[in-house]
């Protein structure tokens, strides 16, 4: 009982902090494991003070798509559609009627194509045509896993080795990028920056150390380091800091980027007016479509955005030139946010 208690309470700050029950589930329908994790991600959008609204929205949601089986991925999409009409200030109706131009979450154009299956009463029209038209985009037709082609493990495991060296990949790595690719590819950058940090205790992992503190790492059977945080050197202008640690007494010194200092020191500009883009919520954005000077049609995709697992395509709001990238892949947002101006 100790242990498990302790090991609680090292996961305390990610608890959704859910301590009762809660009987407007007959009202909204969201289901149970899909509570705690959209009330997770509301206060990472910064919507916390609007989660009874994100509430009486999936509901509204629900039947924007056709009142589907909430189940995972479905559950999803009408989880990341209700978030996405709070931050944008939509109903149902505007939903509808704006289709062709909102920059819906990637996970709601995916279910509309038909990428998750067909929901048992058909698609909702006409909101599945005028998304799909708008993009470009054919729809799927019957079962999505009967058209993929068979999939190379044998292929797929000679690439990752030649881009990661074969000492890292496994079986197991194969598989996971073969189901998460881009996740796959988001866990090895982290790992080239970190390196392999399942050594690391939790507690260790979850609280930075502080100045004076000092632990023992077993890095493999019978190789232990003591590892003594010595000293964190003020920022410089650009956000870097030099760190001192003694490991098993050898003094080691580390540039670091604190992107604390950065963010605040960076305002970003927000957009007004027809001709540049912002963005819908807050998130980073995880790929740039256009670059300065490219020629693009209203509705053609500039950039994706990622919030808590929920990928929106951001579409073009006129045709023309681009003008100006104001953001780069990595850069974290918020709302409303200067992405791209278009002349």
């Amino acid at each position: 009982n100790t242990y498990w208690e302790n090991v609680r309470n090292l996961y305390l700050p990610f608890e959704s902090g859910q301590l009762s029950g809660s009987s407007d589930v007959y009202e909204h329908e969201i289901p149970g494991g899909q509570y705690t994790n959209l009330l997770y991600q509301s206060r990472q959008l910064g919507l916390t003070d609007k989660w009874p609204e994100i509430k009486r929205k999936y509901a509204e949601a629900n039947m924007v798509l056709g009142d589907i089986p909430k189940v995972t991925p479905s559950s999803k999409v009408v989880g990341d559609l209700a978030q996405f009409m709070v931050s944008q200030n939509l109903d149902g109706q505007q939903v509808l009627d704006q289709a062709e131009t909102l920059a819906f979450p990637e996970s709601v154009v995916q279910f509309l194509r038909g990428e998750i299956g067909i929901p048992p009463g058909g698609f909702p029209e006409p909101l599945r045509t005028k998304v799909l038209s708008s993009r470009g985009l054919e729809s799927i037709d019957g079962r999505p896993g009967a058209s993929l082609p068979d999939y190379d493990f044998d292929e797929a495991e000679k690439l990752l080795k030649a881009k990661y060296g074969a000492k890292y990949i496994d079986e197991k790595d194969v598989l996971s990028h073969a189901l998460y690719p881009s996740v796959f590819a988001e866990w090895k950058e982290f790992e080239a920056v970190y390196g392999e940090v399942s050594k690391l205790p939790t507690d260790l992992f979850l609280n930075p150390m502080k100045e004076g503190d000092e632990v023992d790492v077993e890095l493999r059977p019978g190789e232990r380091v003591i590892i003594k945080l010595s000293a964190i050197q003020p920022a410089r202008e650009d956000g870097s800091r030099t760190v001192s640690f003694e490991v098993n007494g050898e003094r080691w010194f580390m540039p670091v980027t604190d992107l604390s200092v950065i963010q605040d020191a960076n305002v970003r500009q927000k957009a007004s007016g027809p001709n540049e883009v912002g963005s819908p919520m807050p998130g980073v954005i995880v790929g740039l479509k256009v670059k300065e000077g490219d020629k693009i049609q209203e509705g053609d995709p500039l950039a994706t955005l990622s919030a808590m697992k929920m990928e929106t395509v951001i579409p073009a709001t006129t045709s023309g030139v681009v003008k100006h990238v104001a953001v780069n892949v990595g850069d974290k947002v918020e709302g409303d946010d200067l992405l791209i101006e278009i002349e």
